[in-house]
Protein backbone atom coordinates (compact mmCIF):
# COMPACT_ATOMS: atom_id res chain seq x y z
CA UNK A 1 0.00 0.00 0.00
CA UNK A 2 2.66 2.43 1.03
CA UNK A 3 4.93 1.67 -2.69
CA UNK A 4 0.85 2.37 -4.13
CA UNK A 5 -0.06 5.43 -2.28
CA UNK A 6 3.67 7.02 -3.22
CA UNK A 7 3.33 6.36 -6.74
CA UNK A 8 0.14 7.71 -7.02
CA UNK A 9 -0.15 10.44 -4.26
CA UNK A 10 -2.27 11.13 -1.03
CA UNK A 11 -5.13 11.62 -2.76
CA UNK A 12 -5.02 7.86 -4.55
CA UNK A 13 -6.67 5.94 -1.55
CA UNK A 14 -9.92 6.20 0.00
CA UNK A 15 -11.13 4.58 3.63
CA UNK A 16 -14.49 5.05 4.18
CA UNK A 17 -16.22 5.35 7.80
CA UNK A 18 -17.61 2.15 8.80
CA UNK A 19 -20.98 4.57 10.03
CA UNK A 20 -22.02 5.21 6.29
CA UNK A 21 -23.55 8.35 7.43
CA UNK A 22 -19.95 9.67 8.34
CA UNK A 23 -17.31 10.60 6.10
CA UNK A 24 -14.21 8.20 5.53
CA UNK A 25 -10.55 9.61 5.59
CA UNK A 26 -7.73 9.84 2.98
CA UNK A 27 -4.70 7.70 3.74
CA UNK A 28 -1.44 8.96 3.58
CA UNK A 29 1.78 7.55 3.64
CA UNK A 30 3.72 8.37 7.44
CA UNK A 31 7.43 7.66 7.99
CA UNK A 32 8.82 7.55 12.05
CA UNK A 33 12.06 7.88 10.38
CA UNK A 34 12.73 4.33 9.58
CA UNK A 35 9.67 2.75 8.58
CA UNK A 36 6.77 4.16 6.25
CA UNK A 37 3.25 3.25 7.39
CA UNK A 38 -0.06 4.31 6.14
CA UNK A 39 -2.62 6.76 8.20
CA UNK A 40 -5.88 8.34 7.93
CA UNK A 41 -6.44 11.74 7.65
CA UNK A 42 -10.05 12.94 8.01
CA UNK A 43 -10.84 16.55 8.37
CA UNK A 44 -6.87 17.58 8.20
CA UNK A 45 -6.13 15.40 11.37
CA UNK A 46 -4.60 12.48 11.53
CA UNK A 47 -7.28 9.79 12.31
CA UNK A 48 -7.18 6.15 13.27
CA UNK A 49 -10.16 5.08 10.99
CA UNK A 50 -8.05 2.03 9.53
CA UNK A 51 -7.64 0.38 12.93
CA UNK A 52 -11.13 0.25 13.10
CA UNK A 53 -12.23 -1.72 10.01
CA UNK A 54 -12.88 -5.32 10.13
CA UNK A 55 -10.37 -7.70 9.56
CA UNK A 56 -11.10 -10.30 6.74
Amino acid sequence: MVTYIKANGDNSVWCPDRNPLLTGAWVHVQSNGRIEYVQTFADGRKTDNLLSLPQK
